[in-house]
């Protein structure tokens, strides 16, 4: 009896995957997280999931917008928290791309959107990314803005080399007030943003008896409490005398400003400075979210 031989196995068949073909099994995974680090639901997109691509694409300025609205950017740990949430919600969706394109998909199902569909929902969410990148968005998202000190005139309530968050809105609903810390633009839209107190509105007199400010006959005393946060950066001495100046009345419509650091500073009590215009006035100082000092970040100014 004739004994069968059994078959022969194909080389190719035990052959194990080339170098090649593992990568080109990961460079679709990897497009699309790149993708979805640039522009957030495009990688869904390419995934042939359209609707789901443009949720993903509206959802990060949807969520800058709610955090604005809610106030969240204007205290320390709102602006951290807020962040860490838009972030991990980018992670997820960069995750999810790559599991997208990981995923075995039916071929019937990846045929069931044209072309044009993909690539109209691909325009929209490269557009929306762009926009949310516009001026105009970011005032819409964003009601506030960031600043550097670069001088010591305010020191200790906030010092050289700190940063710090100014609130854009916080006279929309009412004026500025004696006692709030602002920033301003000293010479119009283009001119340098100075840091200064208001000590003075409208209709009061402010002089000095002594280099000691009074207003209204009242001495002028700032406020203390971001001075008591943290340990504040060293500032340099000064042995200069404070300014001496005549009895001035705040017109209608200014302020007059004095920074806390009252030795070395340029505001309203000297001769060229004058007073602020409301429309000078950027907004209102709310916290300090990097110094020098570890102790300081995340401290209100008030």
């Amino acid at each position: 009896m004739q004994e069968q031989a059994s078959p022969v196995e194909s080389p190719a068949a035990t052959e194990p995957p080339s170098n090649e073909k593992r990568l080109a099994v990961w460079e679709k995974p990897i497009a699309v997280v790149l993708l979805s680090l640039v522009f957030p639901g495009l990688g869904q997109v390419v995934n042939r999931e359209p609707r789901k691509g443009l949720v993903f694409a509206a959802s990060g300025p949807i969520l800058s917008l709610l955090s604005a609205r809610a106030g969240l950017y204007l205290t320390f740990r709102g602006l951290v928290g807020s962040l860490a949430v838009q972030a991990a919600w980018h992670l997820w969706i960069c995750v999810d791309a790559f599991r997208g394109a990981r995923r075995r998909r039916n071929p019937s199902d990846s045929r069931s959107h044209s072309l044009a569909v993909l690539g109209s929902c691909g325009v929209l969410a490269l557009g929306v990314t762009l926009f949310a990148s516009t001026n105009y968005f970011l005032h819409l998202a964003t009601n506030f803005k960031a600043f550097k000190n670069v001088s010591n005139s305010f020191c200790p309530t906030l010092c050289e080399g700190e940063r710090v968050v100014v609130d854009l809105n916080a006279f929309t609903t009412h004026p500025p007030k004696r006692g709030d810390a602002i920033s301003f633009d000293f010479q119009g839209k283009h001119g340098p943003v100075y840091i200064k107190r208001i000590a003075g509105i409208e209709g009061d007199v402010i002089s000095e008896s002594n280099g000691e400010v009074l207003v209204n006959g009242s001495p002028y005393t700032p406020s203390g409490v971001t001075r008591n946060c943290g340990q504040a950066p060293v500032a340099v001495a000064t042995d200069r005398d404070e300014p001496r100046f005549d009895p001035v009345r705040v017109p209608l419509g200014s302020f007059f400003v004095i920074g806390d650091n009252s030795a070395n500073s340029y505001d309203s009590r000297i001769q060229g400075f004058g007073f602020v215009t409301r429309d000078q006035i950027v907004g209102k100082l709310a916290y300090i979210y990097w110094s020098p000092e570890r102790s300081r970040i995340g401290c209100a100014i008030e």
